[in-house]
């Protein structure tokens, strides 16, 4: 599949929900679940744009809200997928991660960007009920949490049924 540049309106959408989902979010004393050593805007940033692009490629609306005092346990949904939290990674053989925490509370699928800020790759999804195991808990440094290699995961599919 072809790699996703986002145009300069949806590069411009992408730094206004950045920076206002993160001050939304330290307002309402929710702490940065980041797993990495960038920064907090950079990750706000990368998984916004991400979905951003995931939305553009499976043609659905992205959302977005910027409401003190929720948040969605999904970031888009897709007929094929339901409601998909998507995860962004800037390396190119990269895993798809999930916190702990989100094994009480999550959508019905993840999904896998790969790129850095405006490009993006969507490399695959799957349902939650294939990360969300015991057996795919890993600390890949930055504490514990749920992580699938590449290989594990499903072909990207459109909403027509078409593969990539």
């Amino acid at each position: 599949m072809a790699d996703v540049i986002l145009n300069e309106a949806e590069q411009r959408l992408a730094q206004y929900l950045a920076k206002r989902r993160h001050d939304a979010a330290r307002m309402d004393g929710i702490p940065d679940m980041k797993m990495g050593p960038q920064s907090a805007y950079d990750t706000d940033l990368e998984g916004i744009a991400a979905e951003i692009a995931f939305c553009k490629i499976m043609n659905v609306y992205p959302d977005t809200d910027i409401v003190v005092g929720t948040r969605p346990i999904s970031d888009a949904y897709t007929t094929s997928m339901g409601s998909v939290d998507v995860k962004a990674t800037k390396y190119r053989n990269g895993r798809l991660l999930a916190t702990t925490k989100k094994y009480a509370n999550h959508p019905d699928s993840y999904a896998l960007m790969v790129g850095e800020f405006p490009r993006y790759k969507f490399v695959g999804w799957v349902p939650a009920e294939e990360l969300l195991m015991k057996k795919n808990i890993r600390d890949l440094g930055h504490g514990e949490g749920y992580a699938l290699d590449q290989s594990m995961l499903r072909k990207p599919e459109s909403e027509e049924g078409e593969w990539f």
